[in-house]
């Protein structure tokens, strides 16, 4: 894809993120995450920007803002 991204949300931790690009993704969302981190030495200190295009945007927004918790069995 060509063309600007912009920044969705900020997270501190790469499971967290890594999630949330997977379901953006699933959804036809492009995106990329940006490391502005440490992480290579094991430090999230200016975080993980999940970015997409702009035009993508408030789509983006409304798939992360959907909660399907309320869907788990949970083990008892």
């Amino acid at each position: 894809m060509t063309g600007s991204w912009v920044t969705l949300t900020v997270f501190d931790a790469l499971p967290t993120a890594q999630i949330a690009r997977g379901r953006l993704l699933a959804e036809g969302i492009s995106c990329t995450l940006v490391d502005r981190s440490l992480l290579s030495i094991g430090i999230v200190a200016g975080g993980l920007e999940l970015q997409v295009s702009p035009p993508d945007l408030e789509w983006a927004r409304a798939v992360l803002a959907q909660d399907f918790s309320g869907e788990l069995e949970l083990e008892s």
